[in-house]
Formats: C-alpha cells, sequence, structure tokens
C-alpha cells in the first residue's frame, strides 16, 4: 500500500532522524533525511508526499521550514515535532498552516497512525488508484472500531434474528441495516426502510400495517403497509423509540406472531420478514420513564449492534472525505477538488455533533460552492463552529462532556440558522422532530424565536 509514497524527515538530531528513517521505510515508504532548513528546501525538487519537522533544529528554526513548504508545497501534509513542554510552538505551528502534531519521545506507533491519516489523500494526488480500506456493503472504515462493525454485521447477517442498531442521529444506522440484508439469506427480497420520527403520529399505523377502503375518510382503495411490502425480505424501522407507546403493543404483538390486521379490518394476515429497528435515544431511560415498553425492547434487542460516534474514530475521516469528494463531485458534474493538508487537519479534528452526515453535508457544500481547484479553510461551511483561520484547531480543547457538547452544537446552530428549526437541523445532520425533542429536554426555546411548523416537521 505505502509502496512510492516519500516522506522527507527534517531532524537535526542524526540518531532520531536515522531511527525514524528506518522505521518508515521498515513500513514501505521512501523516507529521506534532511538536517537543516538548507537541505529542506534543497528537497524541493524531489518528489515528496510527507514531511516530519523538528521544531527545533540546531541554528534553524522549524517554522521556517513549514513557511517554506506551505507557501511552496501547499498540498504537502507537514507534521511538525516538538518537545513534550513546548506544546505553545506546536499551537503556534498549526496557526502557521502545520497539518498536526507529535510530542518527544516520539513513539512510532502515533506517527504511524497520523501517517494512515493524512497520507490517502496524497494517493489520491499521486496516482488514481484505489484506497486500500475496509468496508461492507456502502460502508467504509478503517479504524478497529469499524472493523469490529463490520465483523458484527457479517455475524448477524447469518441469522433471521430481530436486531436493534443504537447509535447517535447520522452514524449510518440504515447503512448497517442494508449491509445485514444484503449479506442475508433474504438479500434477493425487499429491503424496506421507514423513519418513525419522520412520520406524523396519526399516520404511522396506516402506514406500517397499511388500511383498507372506508377505514378513514380519504381511503378510497386498498393499500399495503411496509410490513406488507417487506414480506420475505427485511423492514427496517429507523427512530423506534419515536413509536408511540399506543401502537407499541401492536408491533409487539407481530414481532410475536408475524400476523397483523391493516387498519380498518379485523382480518389478519401472516408476515414473513425480519425485522431491523434503530434508535438514537436512550431506550433504558424511556423505559425508567414508562416511554416505552420494556418488553417490546426484550423483543427488538434480541441481537444489537452499537455505531461509534464520528468523533470516536477519527481515522476514518481521511477516506470518508476522498469518498464523499468523489461522489459529490460526480453527482454535481465536477471536478474532483483537491483538499489542503490544513483543511483535511481541522476535518479531521472537528467534533461533528452530526457524525458522518453532517460530514457528508460539508463536503458537498465545498463541492458546490468552492470556486477553487483546491480546497481550503476558507471553504468551510459558516455553520461549522470556530473560526479556523484564526483559532488552534487541535484536539487540545477545554474538557466538555457529550450532552454539553451535544448542547452546546445544537444551540450554536440554532442561533447561526436565526433560529430555524429545519435549517438549524439539516446543517447537524439530524431530523427537525430530533432537534424538537432536544430542546423541549432542555426546557428552551430557538434562539432567534423562529418555531417550526407542521410543514417543517412533515417535509422532514
Amino acid at each position: 500500500m505505502n509502496t512510492g509514497l516519500s516522506i522527507l524527515v527534517v531532524e537535526d538530531q542524526i540518531r532520531e532522524r536515522d531511527a525514524m528513517i528506518r522505521l518508515l521505510r521498515s513500513e514501505g515508504y521512501r523516507a529521506t533525511g534532511a538536517s537543516n532548513h538548507r537541505e529542506a528546501i534543497q528537497a524541493f525538487d524531489s518528489p515528496v508526499d510527507l514531511v516530519v519537522c523538528d521544531l527545533r533544529l540546531g541554528q534553524d528554526d522549524g517554522l521556517t521550514v513549514l513557511r517554506r513548504w506551505r507557501s511552496e508545497k501547499p498540498t504537502v501534509p507537514v507534521l511538525m515535532v516538538t518537545a513534550y513542554g513546548d506544546i505553545h510552538s506546536a499551537v503556534e505551528a498549526m496557526k502557521l498552516g502545520a497539518t498536526d502534531y507529535l510530542t518527544k519521545p516520539l513513539k512510532p506507533e502515533e506517527l504511524l497512525v497520523l501517517l494512515n491519516r493524512y497520507l490517502p489523500m496524497r494517493m489520491r494526488g499521486v496516482q488514481d488508484v484505489a484506497i486500500d480500506i475496509g468496508g461492507i456493503g456502502k460502508m467504509i472504515g478503517q479504524s478497529e472500531k469499524m472493523k469490529d462493525v463490520f465483523k458484527q454485521i457479517l455475524r448477524v447477517a447469518s441469522s433471521d434474528a430481530t436486531v436493534l442498531i443504537t447509535g447517535e442521529s447520522g452514524t449510518g444506522k440504515e447503512l448497517v441495516a442494508s449491509a445485514i440484508h444484503e449479506n442475508s439469506r433474504r438479500k434477493d427480497a425487499s429491503f424496506v426502510a421507514v423513519n418513525v420520527s419522520a412520520l406524523p403520529d396519526a399516520l404511522i399505523e396506516s402506514e406500517l400495517f397499511g388500511y383498507v377502503r372506508g377505514a378513514f375518510t380519504g381511503a378510497q382503495e386498498n393499500r399495503e403497509g411496509r410490513f406488507r411490502a417487506a414480506h420475505r425480505g427485511t423492514l427496517f424501522m429507523d427512530e423506534i423509540g419515536d413509536l408511540p407507546l399506543t401502537l407499541q403493543p401492536k408491533l409487539l404483538r407481530v414481532l410475536e406472531s408475524y400476523s397483523f390486521a391493516p387498519v380498518g379490518t379485523n382480518i389478519e394476515s401472516s408476515v414473513d420478514i425480519r425485522l431491523i429497528a434503530a434508535t438514537s435515544r436512550q431506550i433504558a431511560e424511556m423505559i425508567h420513564q414508562d416511554q416505552f415498553r420494556i418488553d417490546l425492547y426484550h423483543r427488538l434487542n434480541v441481537l444489537s449492534i452499537e455505531l461509534p460516534p464520528l468523533r470516536e474514530r477519527p481515522e476514518d475521516i481521511p477516506i470518508l472525505v476522498d469518498h464523499f469528494l468523489r461522489d459529490c463531485a460526480k453527482r454535481h458534474l465536477r471536478d474532483v477538488p483537491e483538499v489542503a493538508p490544513e483543511l483535511l487537519g481541522y476535518l479531521t479534528q472537528y467534533d461533528w455533533p452530526g457524525n458522518v452526515r453532517q460530514l457528508r453535508n460539508a463536503i458537498e457544500n465545498m463541492v458546490v460552492m468552492g470556486e477553487e481547484r483546491m480546497l481550503t479553510l476558507r471553504d468551510l461551511p459558516k455553520y461549522l463552529s470556530g473560526n479556523p483561520q484564526t483559532e488552534s484547531f487541535s484536539s487540545r480543547r477545554i474538557p466538555m462532556n457529550l450532552h454539553e457538547l451535544e448542547r452546546d452544537a445544537i444551540l450554536s446552530a440554532l442561533k447561526k440558522s436565526f433560529g430555524n428549526r429545519t435549517h438549524a437541523a439539516h446543517t447537524l445532520g439530524i431530523s427537525v422532530r430530533t432537534l424538537q425533542r432536544k430542546l423541549k429536554l432542555w426546557g428552551v426555546e430557538s434562539p432567534g424565536g423562529t418555531q417550526s411548523s407542521a410543514d417543517e416537521i412533515a417535509e422532514d
């Protein structure tokens, strides 16, 4: 995988420089060394895919090397190496355009993680080859957490048992369900997906179970529901936690008998389906609050898969960025743009409260709105928090727990959307109903006072 990728090591200490070069060569990279600013500049004429540069180079300053590489070779990632007690210099380097930094004593595994994070984007620029990554179905990832998810999908697919997929909004739960279906014995039958949170409560029952002519005003003919449409295939019910309490007993009975009666009749029919449900809510808390039936939960949770949020697998972000760039460019009839190293660094270290969906939306925004061949920090959508051009975007942030991060992200998005919940939900990569539920839980109104209309909810 690493054949042909060249790394320049700028380090004035011979022992440390040689040790790093040996490590890189043992991993299949072409590694060369430079001991000072002059030798590093001379390397401009050679093909280099990534630079590892010490901040202190004897009489020279590593920041000088950084400035020249940023000016002359802006697409080449530059990783700065600094002493543990000199973190403020590393922060200054990030402001000047360094892609990332490492602290001494240098740990080989940390260096290799950063190489895996930043080099895939250079591979596309050097040669148009497929990136050797793991994946299943439409899901991609190379992190250990995602590899574990892929293994779980294959194990679960061999069974016909009900599955409950949990994870934050935007983590890709429907893709997991689809991958399970495509690897199961039901793959030649229908995969039917329904988002419970997107349906008005009054329509959920008829959407799921269908209805007969005359069942209610406007029912002029029989209509089959999602359960019947998924016969011999897979039914995916997203956001099952939003299923009204009044309908939960009927769903429980269907899972027990695999038979149901459409709205407007007592005549039951059998159905052969595999049910996969998903939720971003804490079902255990809902059970405690009498909002979800515990017997239904146990019926749904026969097999379970938990999806990690994007912030817990940042090593997957570069390959996701590359995938979304290609996909969005193809759909919008654009050339695939390059990505500046500092932008990729920002995207990799951003928290992404809306997870993969929010990342995809951000990439699409930049592909459509970008005017240059290379995307930079200036192309970031305005709704992403912080000012990346002036603020340090290293991962050393003020500690916040998950709930504080979520609340801050949602309220910030609402403020920047002037209180428009539909726009705020779209930028975060979550549904309007999920956003409304969070606001109700916190007892707050939208900044700016704009309320979502029924049309906005239905549209979502």
